[in-house]
């Protein structure tokens, strides 16, 4: 995606947990990021909790390749685990299924929350020989040990256990102590591979049948791809303790590169009632039925208003409240569609907040990916381009067309920056080759089929065409690259 304006890659920074502090961003291997954010354990449908990742490394990504980064996103599915092996027990049908049918969920709910899938989408099932090549890693080097038909990995080999989550590694000992399992030497040390046990998904290995631990599997599949240094490596913040120290202290011992990830980046948690929103407390909100009523963007829109690192409170009535919002935002929209390209300066502080509003904009998503404040200067350009174009506006009419001109021009820069889709249902789209519209109708009944591998493939040959393919609540449809979202 090209650049907005100048790059400057160096006025990224972004706070990195392992360090406890906000560092400028330097990617591995200039020029390119590689990121692995932790996906969903599809056992039941998803609830706006699950969304808030989403969206948040939807500006992420999006913000890097305009910064001029050339960005792989991957983010799994966990689709083999205790929880999911309960779930399908409980209501009587095939693990593979379960999975299959609330990860097809999930992908539809991403479209309609106006999320770009990531470019990798890998299932642990599918990755099984990569995982017993990471175990045999360990297993080779001392890092693990097999015990009665599980392997385990051995916290003592890692005398930095605990730097994530800054917890004492004597203290999480004892907390470990509380759900003693005499199979270990170590009751901090969590399993890499689980024996068979009858009726549970299970694959052949050198360590015996059995099934991957979770936290093992993001690690493989994160090598798999990214290779053995990852730029960012995301989740929630409940990921931080156990699986992502589990997940770094392995991934270190077993690839042998320290640190392996560059930063690690935790948004905060949706919460409903100050506790936090989750699938097993069942208070998760239903994702499918707020986008019923109130739509992408405006769901998309609440999720980014707080800052990704701070909690973000749930309910309806906060949900009501950024729909007036965005109201405002449409009603600007509607008011510009067919303004001229700004000719001139404007005058007044009014002016100058509208005039510089693309440079304010970028600036706030430089500095930690700030949402928060990004949408706090959309609000602001909203009110003086309003009072700037409004017919009770002492400006000269010329002025007023100029306002509404730069009033156009901001807007196609935060919804390409934020994902705003404020084009209106019905609008015409340029006009896009016969042979792209082709592929993009192949790619639809692809992941209708859920062949996703297709879809990537037929995504690559648009892109070689020129143009990206966007997943709207209209349908997909082709643009040309660079241009803005909706």
């Amino acid at each position: 995606m090209p650049v907005l304006d100048d790059a400057n890659t160096s006025a990224i920074s972004i706070y990195d947990t392992r360090s406890g502090r906000e560092r400028p961003f330097s990617p591995a291997h200039p020029g390119r990021v590689g990121i692995y954010v932790c996906g969903v354990t599809p056992y039941a449908p998803p609830h706006v909790g699950h969304a808030r990742p989403l969206v948040i490394w939807d500006v992420i990504r999006t913000h890097l390749e305009r910064r001029g980064y050339l960005v792989t996103l991957v983010q799994n599915f966990t689709d083999v685990d205790d929880k999911l092996i309960e779930r399908a027990a409980r209501d009587g049908v095939a693990v593979s299924d379960l999975a299959a049918r609330h990860s097809a969920q999930y992908l539809a709910l991403m479209e309609r929350l106006l999320v770009r899938p990531p470019d990798i989408m890998p299932r642990a099932t599918e990755h099984v020989p990569d995982i017993i090549e990471l175990v045999s890693r360990l297993l080779e080097g001392e890092h693990a040990y097999t015990s009665h038909g599980d392997v385990y990995f051995q916290v003592a080999s890692a005398p930095d256990y605990g730097l994530l989550p800054r917890r004492d590694a004597e203290a999480m000992k004892v907390g470990a102590r509380l759900d003693p399992n005499p199979d270990k030497r170590d009751p901090r040390d969590f399993a890499l591979w689980k024996r068979q046990v009858p009726g549970e998904p299970s694959w052949p290995s050198p360590f015996g049948g059995g099934r991957p631990g979770w936290h093992v599997e993001c690690s493989a599949m994160a090598h798999r791809y990214l290779g053995t240094e990852i730029d960012l490596h995301g989740g929630g913040l409940d990921l931080v303790f156990p699986h992502h120290e589990n997940e770094r202290v392995q991934s270190e011992a077993g690839y042998g590169v320290r640190p392996h990830v560059g930063f690690w980046v935790h948004n905060g948690l949706v919460t409903t009632d100050g506790t936090k929103m989750s699938k097993s407390l069942e208070n998760g909100a239903d994702l499918a039925s707020l986008l019923d009523r109130f739509g992408g963007p405006v769901v998309r829109g609440f999720l980014l208003s707080a800052h990704y690192r701070s909690p973000l409170e749930f309910s309806i009535e906060a949900l009501s409240e950024h729909a007036r919002a965005y109201e405002r935002i449409k009603r600007l929209y509607l008011a510009t569609r067919d303004a001229a390209p700004p000719a001139r300066d404007l005058p007044g502080e009014a002016g100058q907040r509208v005039m510089t509003f693309p440079d304010q904009l970028l600036r706030a998503l430089d500095r930690d990916f700030n949402t928060a404040r990004a949408f706090a200067e959309l609000f602001e350009m909203v009110r003086a381009a309003n009072a700037l174009i409004s017919g009770a506006s002492s400006l000269p009419s010329r002025d007023r067309e100029n306002a509404r001109g730069f009033a156009r021009r901001n807007l196609a820069v935060a919804d390409a920056a934020l994902g705003l889709f404020v084009r209106t249902e019905g609008e015409e789209r340029s006009a896009v080759p016969e042979e792209v519209e082709a592929l993009v109708e192949a790619r639809r009944l692809a992941r209708r089929r859920h062949d996703f591998a297709e879809a990537d493939r037929l995504r690559e040959q648009i892109v070689a065409y020129g143009y990206q393919v966007e997943d709207t609540p209209d349908g997909s449809v082709a643009r040309p690259l660079g241009g803005p979202r909706g």
